[in-house]
């Protein structure tokens, strides 16, 4: 049970309505999830959708690993509601359903790709242990390059943020699909 209630367009002031539309429109229509929590601070909800504008639209990660490192963000900090969007952005970006099923059992990585594998372990490293170790940071350098490297570690950053909102307000998966 959310720890509040669902927000409505109306209750908001009319300058901040144009943003509850625009969030709506990028997101299935609904304000839900962590933005039916951040848009009673319209100024935060406006700087976290531009973090995540910038992900859905100008990250240079390709699209299964931006979406292997937000599972593996939220499946380390265990918003169910994240889960669910993302497990589903995830498969229609293509990542391999084995390597979704090793996020979601917090298993070992020995059955992924190697960028899978470092994917994962760098978002993992970050959660776990809020830093990367030198061989970890030179094997996810070499193998995504500095600035898709740079954009993971926000992305974790991100996706950490976004599950303590989701987790601190109790918001519920919005649908009965398994998480985890």
């Amino acid at each position: 049970m959310p720890r509040l209630p669902a927000p409505r367009r109306e209750e908001l002031a009319p300058e901040h309505q144009a943003l509850w539309d625009h969030i709506g429109a990028v997101r299935s229509g609904t304000v839900s999830g962590p933005y039916s929590v951040l848009i009673r601070v319209p100024a935060l909800a406006a700087a976290l959708d531009g973090v995540s504008g910038f992900f859905r639209d100008a990250v240079a990660l390709p699209k299964p690993d931006l979406e292997l490192g937000a599972l593996a963000a939220v499946r380390e900090t265990g918003a169910r509601f994240a889960w669910n969007r993302h497990e589903l952005a995830a498969r229609r970006a293509g990542a391999r359903p084995e390597a979704i099923e090793v996020v979601r059992a917090q298993g070992a990585l020995d059955g992924l790709t190697p960028r899978e594998q470092v994917v994962v372990e760098v978002v993992r490293s970050l959660l776990r242990t809020r830093t990367l170790s030198d061989e970890l940071f030179a094997r996810a350098q070499a193998e995504l390059g500095t600035r898709e490297l740079i954009e993971l570690v926000a992305l974790a950053g991100h996706y950490t943020t976004i599950s303590y909102v989701l987790n601190a307000f109790d918001v519920p998966p919005p649908d009965d699909t398994p998480t985890f």
